[in-house]
């Protein structure tokens, strides 16, 4: 049930081609491919295996199939697992050439790279986060540093998405001007970037902590980043009350848009 449930989910989303049937599955089958070749190709395809999971448990508790219910909380669950593991090369990849993006003086491009910022500083926080609650830091980390990795890395995931949604804003309406075919084309496709990183804004401010603030450093009393660490305490906002669900339909909604991009 659950691999036809993908296979569907892989022909609605991912086929470009709708002729034939034969020649839909054939396309299907070689676009996933495509993407099983690349990191971010198989995180988007992992994405479909951790969020739609999610959104149909509702439906599986209403039919009081209670194993139906935790096979899908337990492949969410691992394709979860899966895609914070394979992550943990992703700061490697916004570091290559041509991805890291230049700085001038409009508001769009300032955004665009403080966004850039905090996802460098993003990455290297999961890591520790992912590492921590696997054991592998288990020996001469304190449990109290242990529980603020993944409240300091949601932190920065939260304050990249704000940045990018200033960034998409100020290019919507730049390109809102533009009443060209190619203008208009972009500005569709801008929009539709701007409502995958919308999903991903609300899952991540869900994500902050429901109580307290991010503590960027154990000791900040001797440390040259005492300011860092400050303006992180207070900015940190308070969570967002959404439920997994909600949580759910923002990851699918994401990915499903990156999916479409990623063809």
């Amino acid at each position: 049930l659950k691999l036809q449930f993908l296979y569907l989910i892989g022909v609605l989303i991912l086929s470009p081609c709708t002729h034939t049937k034969h020649t839909a599955t054939m396309c299907t089958v070689a676009t996933i491919n495509n993407m099983l070749t690349s990191s971010g190709g198989r995180d988007l395809l992992m994405g479909v295996a951790q969020f739609f999971p999610v959104v149909l448990l509702p439906v599986a508790e209403r039919t009081g199939n209670t194993a139906l219910v935790a096979s899908l909380q337990k492949l969410a669950a691992m394709a979860g697992d899966y895609r914070s593991v394979t992550r943990l090369t992703a700061l490697f990849a916004m570091l290559t050439k041509g991805k890291v993006p230049t700085v001038g003086n409009s508001l769009e491009s300032v955004s665009g790279f403080l966004s850039y910022l905090c996802m460098l500083v993003f990455f290297p926080m999961e890591n520790l986060a992912v590492l921590a609650g696997k054991g592998v830091l288990a020996q001469g980390v304190s449990e109290e540093r242990k529980a603020q990795f993944g409240p300091r890395c949601v932190y920065f995931w939260f304050y990249s998405l704000v940045f990018e949604q200033v960034n998409h804003i100020t290019a919507l309406a730049r390109l809102s001007t533009d009443s060209s075919s190619a203008g208009q084309q972009k500005l569709r496709q801008r929009i539709k970037t701007f409502v995958s990183s919308l999903c991903w804004f609300i899952m991540a401010w869900g994500s902050m902590p429901a109580k307290g603030t991010v503590q960027l450093l154990s000791n900040p009393e001797t440390s040259i980043l005492r300011p860092l660490h400050l303006l992180v305490e207070k900015t940190t906002v308070q969570q967002l009350p959404v439920g997994p669900f909600a949580k759910g339909v923002c990851g699918a909604v994401a990915t499903t848009l990156a999916i479409m991009d990623h063809n």
